[in-house]
């Protein structure tokens, strides 16, 4: 279970890893931004989001798992 330290530890990791995004010139879409809070608060896998963004961007040429 994760601590309210480990929270708010994982959410300033979400934040940072945002703005990195953003210095490339990157936008991060909403609803993946807020799938990365839920990871951050221990209320989804990662392994839930990778399913998740195969779904969202089928379209996009990426390596999936059979």
């Amino acid at each position: 279970m994760l601590t309210e330290a480990d929270i708010e530890r994982n959410l300033r990791a979400v934040t940072h890893a945002i703005a990195q995004q953003a210095l490339e010139g990157l936008t991060v879409p909403p609803e993946t931004v807020e799938d990365m809070r839920k990871i951050a608060r221990g209320e989804m896998s990662n392994d839930d989001l990778i399913m998740k963004l195969y779904s969202r961007f089928p379209h996009v040429p990426i390596f999936q798992p059979r």
